[in-house]
């Protein structure tokens, strides 16, 4: 069960690390990697968040522009 986890989160904190610029941390300390984490996953959520509203406005404006009177 925890290997299924485990497997399940990893691809995302490989995504956050490379895409999301974690790979190197210019905050001094421990509450330095906090905040840089913080910053990181906010950026993530962001663009998840950014995506849904994208898709959302694909949809909307289909029904708009495409009906048929």
């Amino acid at each position: 069960m925890w290997m299924n986890r485990r497997s399940a989160i990893e691809p995302i904190i490989s995504h956050l690390k490379h895409d999301h610029n974690m790979i190197q941390n210019f905050l001094k300390g421990k509450e330095g990697d906090r905040i840089n984490v913080i910053f990181a996953v906010a950026g993530f959520n962001f663009s998840k968040l950014i995506r849904a509203f994208f898709v959302l406005f694909l949809i909307v404006s289909s029904l708009i522009f495409f009906r048929d009177d």
